[in-house]
């Protein structure tokens, strides 16, 4: 059995066809169309023309919301009401193949629950870095999805900000923010392996902004420890497969957690084992399992 399955980002849509080994036969992208009511359309005419028929079913991985029982994208948000109520419907009914849809989030989560480094672990949590910062829980091997569906939104959690008291998360740690900040001290446009580079190379200037980065990030390790208290927590994203980070993460938690007297067990970190392959492996592993197929992901 091969599923087709289908990535949707903010920017750009990726594929792949995945057997049920996880193994990725295919691949294709197109960019996400400006209008988003078009993006049903240059969908299904890019697995015409990309992927034929020579598939057995459809997942779907997508920025926003997911409801799993409608199946419905995008849940209360107007940027998804283009395509996010009638999407899984509307394959369903072109193809006449079962469809299934999954957030993001709860997808790289997946895809390291069934082949990757959450493989063995009961309970553990993921912190995905990029535009900005998401993540997932598992508890009991069941992905947890809270009353509003919103459990493990991690870049939802407040810090100390200026000029505000308080801001999101993910507008004061993630991986763009990062960016943004070290592209303003340089005068001139960064991208994050740049900053990577210079990081490695001592820049004092990057220096301070990595480690207030990698702060955040460890104050938030340490806070989703004594809430959920996983066996690992694995930090996904781009700059995750940075040599730095995770080494001075586990430094930096350390030593927070040397500083509270009352501190009982220190997180432990890893790296996500898949990039950008993730949500598409999770997206396959979710249909996998909602359609209960014979050797399912486990």
């Amino acid at each position: 059995m091969d599923i087709l399955t289908i990535d949707i980002g903010g920017t750009m849509i990726k594929s792949g066809v995945i057997d049920r080994n996880g193994t990725i036969i295919s691949r294709g992208n197109f960019p996400m169309p400006a209008a988003y009511e078009q993006l049903t359309a240059h969908l299904i005419d890019h697995i015409e023309q990309h992927y034929g028929r020579m598939f057995d079913g459809i997942a779907i991985s997508s920025t926003g919301l997911v409801d799993p029982e409608t199946q419905e994208i995008g849940i209360g948000s107007v940027l998804y009401e283009a395509f996010g109520q009638s999407l899984v419907k509307e394959l369903t009914r072109y193809f006449h193949l079962p469809v299934s849809a999954e957030n993001d989030g709860n997808c790289a989560l997946l895809a390291e629950k069934w082949l990757g480094n959450g493989k063995n672990c009961k309970d553990f949590a993921t912190i995905v870095l990029g535009t900005s910062v998401g993540g997932a829980l598992m508890i009991n091997h069941q992905l947890v999805r809270g009353k509003h569906l919103v459990a493990g939104e991690f870049g939802y959690m407040l810090y100390p900000s200026d000029p505000k008291p308080w801001e999101i998360w993910s507008l004061v740690g993630s991986t763009r923010v990062l960016v943004e900040e070290v592209s303003q001290k340089f005068g001139k446009p960064l991208d994050g392996h740049q900053v990577a580079a210079f990081f490695e190379a001592g820049d004092t200037q990057t220096q301070a902004s990595v480690d207030t980065f990698i702060e955040k990030l460890a104050v938030g390790c340490y806070s989703l420890q004594y809430m959920v208290d996983p066996e690992k927590i694995l930090i996904g994203g781009g700059i995750s497969k940075s040599d730095f980070l995770l080494p001075a993460l586990q430094r930096e938690i350390n030593r927070l957690a040397a500083t509270i007297p009352s501190n009982i067990i220190v997180p432990q970190v890893e790296a996500c084992l898949f990039g950008n392959d993730s949500n598409l492996i999770g997206a396959c592993s979710y249909f996998l399992n909602k359609f209960e197929i014979k050797g399912k992901a486990k």
